[in-house]
Formats: structure tokens, C-alpha cells, sequence
């Protein structure tokens, strides 16, 4: 066996393994998204792999397979990283990881262009995608179904969604739809009973879960995906066809069994577009603010905050206290960070990308559309390729599929091997123990804010505290500012306030406000800390801790608890607001 037969192995077996293992990872956590969520953690590992070894395939075959729309998504990320030299980019280190990510899915896109897989093998590995839903399918039944009230999952039973490993409905539900998809598509394509089997249990369960779920992102993009999948299926094999339809209906029929499969979510309030409206509306108006340049990677959260208070002051908007991330559209998001330049690079990779399905019949040409509609449209109500890594993987390796589909791959030589095998080597050596570290970390932090005795030691000692910064020097400002006021010492207040001035500039957060509200309070700044108050409750008129901080009057650790209980409402608000469809 030589060496590209070897690395073609170590590709499929590494896939397999995150598919049946790495990609349903749990480790208790505090919430969030990114590498905040464990399990995205360990995709990343693999993800990380699966590009050292496209890159070791290219030394290994001196020679790079690439397409036409190999240039056109490499032309697109061109556009992404422009705005990086636009002079509005005091924020920019921000949106990094976000970038960082973005040029990591090209890069595996690259790398699976390299082994040329066969027909056989591809539908390998788009099986493994199916048994990644179908995991997932029977974790989140579990979670609805058969988990006590305490379990060591932390899932609370009277949700009544189940979220499965993404730790939140509508994650799973355009994971699901997609895996319904691709099961059906695939049911046409293989000719094994066992594998018809596993398919049409599949779509079974996987449609019993959408259903319980709840998601309007996930029944939007299952009917779509599936109205566009029907014209093939009906021209391939009708008999097929029948099957799936009727799994389908089995689990819409099992999901009704539920009796308050619904209650938690009457159709009317399905119909609501809740604070979404008011977010695509304020960031149109934004974008009409400043088209050309946007306001600056990293900025949305700041710029957002101060746009969004400006118009709460002049009436124009109601008042809701959030800490918002990111607008629930990704269209949105990066035309208010990085202005024209991010949505031609979009425009280009999309309209290329039908230009493409038009090589191909009608009916087929549907059926792939099919497959990367529920990511795709869920990335316009939310932002599931930020929640979730799995997702950002899933959808490269269905885009590549689809191109490898439409057109003959070209090559050209390439001998300068080795900084290839350099990039290689480091690139999943790295990223592994960025991984490893941040696992390590969310441990610790996970353990600190739950604990109810908490030893400031265990965050002081994270190697890797990168991911949780806000989280940390909150924390580490509430405990020097808690001693400061118990011991008298007005020149560590002092350090504080200089510090928190500086974090409140980049990261505008109502915990961080309060915080240093105290601070001046206790620094003999009353003044000072009757500003900051005033101007914190202008950002976030809805947060009651703020609403009610120049209530409290009690002893110095009992008024930086407060600071605690805004900070954990603050979170508590934003998760809550995340876990609607």
C-alpha cells in the first residue's frame, strides 16, 4: 500500500470516527456557542485532521486537483478578508476566530478535492453523515423520552424540546432535516437492503425528532428540502419512494403520540416572528447607515448595542435588554461588520453554485439544492455554523459533493512539498491542543460557576483562557473588587476602574457596567458612578439588575453578589432568546 492509498484510509477512518464518535462528545458546560460547546472542541480536532491530510495527499501526489469553483471560493474569501485593511478595524481581533473558521472550511474543501474519490466512496461518506443523524435521532429521543428528571446530562425533562448534543433546538433541527434529506436522496442511490434499512429508520427517527423539537427553522427546511427532493425520487424508484414517504409519516405519527407535543408552542405563536423582526429591521438600517465599509470586523456587538439604545432614547424602537452577538442572519452580520465587500463574496459563492446545478437535469439538479437547504436557510434565521462546528463540516463536504458531481476536476503539478507537510503536521498538532486546553478550561470554568464555594484558584491556573476572556475577568474583577472594598485599599478600586473602562470600550456588557458603577461608588466618585449607571441603563433599559443596583445598600461582598446575579441573568436572557425558532 503506498502512501496515498494510506492516506485515503486515514481519511475515512478519521471521518468515521467523528461521525460515530467525536460528533456526539458530552462534557457539561455553561452554554453558549462556538468553542464554548465542548463537542465543537472535538470536531474541531478532526476537522483540523481532515485538512493535514488533504494537504499530506498533495505532497504525496505532487500535484493539486482543484475546479472552477475552487478558484470562485477562493476569489470569495478574498472578499471575506478585505475588509481587514478597511481603517475602521480598532475591534478587529474579534472576529479572528470567525475568520479563522471560515478559511478552515475552504481549506477542507480543498483537501477532500484530493483523493478523487470514487463514486462508491463518496456515498461512503455520505452515509456516515446519515449515521451522524441517525446518533443523534436516538440521543435526542433519549433526552425526551427516557432521561429523569436529575440526570447527569443536566437536561431539564420540562423543556419539552429536546436539543440533543448542540444544546439547542434549532441547531438540531437543520442537523436533522439535513440528515432526513440526505437519507432519502441516498435511498435512491443504493441498492443494499441492510443500507435501504438503516435509511428508511433513519428518516423515521429523524422526522420524529424534528417534530417534537419544534423548530420552525427545521419544518421550513424539511418541506422545502423535501418538495425539492420529490421529482427525482419519483422518476428513480417510486416503490423507494413510497417507503420514505410512509417512515416519514410513522414519525410524525410517533411525535403525536407525545401529548404535549405542541402545547409549549401553540400555532399562533409559531406564526410570530418575535424579537427577529425587530433585529433584521434595526440591521437594515444599520447597513443603510454605512454600506460601503460596514462598521468593522468585531464591532456588531458594540455598534449594534449604541445604535440599537439611539433609537430606543429617540422612540423609535420598544426597549429589551440583550446582549446580542449576532443578528439571527448572516446576511445581515457581515454586511454591518464588513459593508459590500463579504456579500459579493457570498453572492458569488451562491450564484455559482446554481450555475452549477444547471449542468445537471431538473430533478437532479432540485435534489442537490435539497441537501444544503436546511443549513442554508437556518443560516438566515440564526447562526448555526457559529453554534455549531459539525454543521460548518457537514455543509463543506455536501458543497463539494454537489461540484464534484457537476463538472471534471483539473490538476496541476505542484512540487514544493514541504511546506505542505509542514502545514500539515502543525495545522492538527495545534489545533489538537488548543482543543485539548479549551476542554480543560471549559471544565474548570463550568465547575467555578457552579460551585457554590468557589476557589478563584481554579480559573487562575487555565492554560488556554482565550474562549471565556469576558467570562474570566469578570470574574477576577468582582473578586479584586470585592477585597479591595473589604480591606480599604483605594488604589487597587482605582486599577479596577482603569481596567473596566477599557474592557466596557470593546465589550459593552451590563455585568461589566455594574461593576464598575461600584467601583466609583467606593472610589468616592458618586458623580462618576451615577454617569456610568445612567448611561449603562440608556444601553440596556430592560436589564432589571441595573434597574434596581442604586437600591442595594448593604455590606461590600453583598453588593458585588449583585454583580454576579446581573451577570447570570444577562446570560440567562441571551440563552433563552437563542432557544427560540
Amino acid at each position: 500500500m503506498d502512501l496515498q492509498q494510506k492516506l485515503t484510509r486515514a481519511f475515512f477512518i478519521s471521518f468515521a470516527l467523528l461521525m460515530g464518535l467525536g460528533a456526539h462528545y458530552f462534557q457539561h458546560n455553561q452554554g453558549g456557542s462556538g468553542l464554548q460547546l465542548a463537542v465543537n472542541n472535538v470536531v474541531w480536532i478532526f476537522f483540523s485532521l481532515l485538512i493535514g491530510l488533504g494537504l499530506w495527499r498533495i505532497t504525496a501526489q505532487q500535484k493539486i486537483i482543484y475546479s472552477k469553483y475552487t478558484a470562485i471560493v477562493f476569489i470569495a474569501l478574498g472578499l471575506f478578508f478585505l475588509p481587514l485593511a478597511y481603517p475602521n478595524n480598532a475591534l478587529a481581533d474579534q472576529s479572528y476566530t470567525r475568520l479563522l473558521g471560515l478559511f478552515a472550511g475552504v481549506l477542507l474543501f480543498l483537501s477532500l478535492q484530493q483523493f478523487s474519490f470514487t463514486r462508491e466512496q463518496i456515498t461512503k461518506l455520505l452515509l456516515l453523515i446519515v449515521l451522524a443523524g441517525f446518533i443523534q435521532a436516538c440521543y435526542s429521543l433519549m433526552q425526551d423520552y427516557l432521561l429523569p428528571a436529575r440526570n447527569y446530562f443536566g437536561y431539564s425533562v420540562g423543556y419539552g424540546r429536546p436539543y440533543g448534543i448542540f444544546q439547542q433546538p434549532n441547531v438540531l433541527a437543520s442537523f436533522m432535516a439535513t440528515t432526513l434529506i440526505l437519507s432519502g436522496y441516498l435511498l435512491q442511490q443504493v441498492n443494499d437492503k441492510k443500507l435501504q434499512a438503516f435509511l428508511l429508520l433513519t428518516a423515521l427517527l429523524n422526522m420524529w425528532v424534528i417534530s417534537v423539537a419544534m423548530s420552525r427553522t427545521g419544518y421550513l427546511g424539511t418541506l422545502i428540502g423535501l418538495l425539492l427532493l420529490l421529482p427525482l425520487a419519483w422518476q428513480s424508484n417510486k416503490k423507494r419512494l413510497s417507503l420514505f414517504v410512509l417512515a416519514i409519516l410513522l414519525g410524525i405519527g410517533f411525535a403525536s403520540l407525545k401529548g404535549d407535543a405542541l402545547g409549549a408552542r401553540n400555532v399562533e405563536a409559531m406564526k410570530e416572528g418575535g424579537a427577529r423582526i425587530e433585529m433584521y429591521q434595526h440591521g437594515w438600517h444599520m447597513i443603510k447607515e454605512r454600506p460601503l465599509l460596514g462598521y468593522g470586523y468585531g464591532s456588531f456587538e458594540k455598534e449594534y448595542l449604541l445604535s440599537h439604545a439611539e433609537r430606543v432614547k429617540n422612540g423609535e424602537l420598544k426597549k429589551f435588554s440583550q446582549v446580542l452577538t449576532h443578528p439571527h442572519n448572516d446576511l445581515i452580520f457581515w454586511a454591518i461588520e464588513g459593508g459590500i465587500a463579504p456579500i459579493l463574496g457570498m453572492l458569488l459563492l451562491v450564484l455559482t453554485f446554481f450555475y452549477r446545478l444547471c449542468s445537471f437535469k431538473l430533478s437532479k439538479a432540485l435534489a442537490l439544492l435539497a441537501l444544503v437547504v436546511p443549513i442554508g436557510l437556518h443560516t438566515q434565521t440564526e447562526y448555526p455554523l457559529y453554534h455549531s462546528a459539525l454543521h460548518w463540516l457537514v455543509l463543506m463536504v455536501l458543497v463539494f459533493y454537489v461540484d464534484s458531481e457537476s463538472q471534471k476536476n483539473n490538476e496541476k503539478r505542484f512540487y514544493p512539498t514541504f511546506f505542505l507537510r509542514v502545514a500539515g503536521t502543525l495545522i492538527p498538532l495545534f489545533t489538537a491542543i488548543f482543543m485539548i486546553t479549551n476542554l480543560f478550561a471549559i471544565h474548570a470554568v463550568t465547575h467555578f460557576e457552579r460551585s457554590k464555594t468557589r476557589d478563584l484558584r481554579e480559573i487562575i491556573n487555565i492554560v488556554n483562557p482565550l474562549v471565556f476572556e469576558d467570562n474570566l475577568s469578570f470574574h477576577l474583577y468582582n473578586f479584586r473588587l470585592t477585597n479591595a472594598i473589604n480591606t480599604g485599599n483605594q488604589a487597587e478600586i482605582e486599577k479596577v476602574i482603569l481596567g473596566l473602562e477599557k474592557t466596557v470600550y470593546s465589550t459593552p456588557k451590563p455585568f461589566f457596567y455594574h461593576l464598575l458603577y461600584i467601583a466609583y461608588q467606593h472610589h468616592n466618585q458618586p458623580e462618576r458612578a451615577a454617569e456610568v449607571l445612567s448611561y449603562a441603563r440608556y444601553l440596556y433599559p430592560g436589564d432589571s439588575g441595573l434597574k434596581n443596583a442604586d437600591k442595594v445598600k448593604e455590606s461590600a461582598s453583598k453588593v458585588t453578589s449583585v454583580a454576579v446575579t446581573t451577570s447570570q441573568a444577562v446570560s440567562s436572557a441571551k440563552i433563552s432568546h437563542e432557544a427560540q425558532p
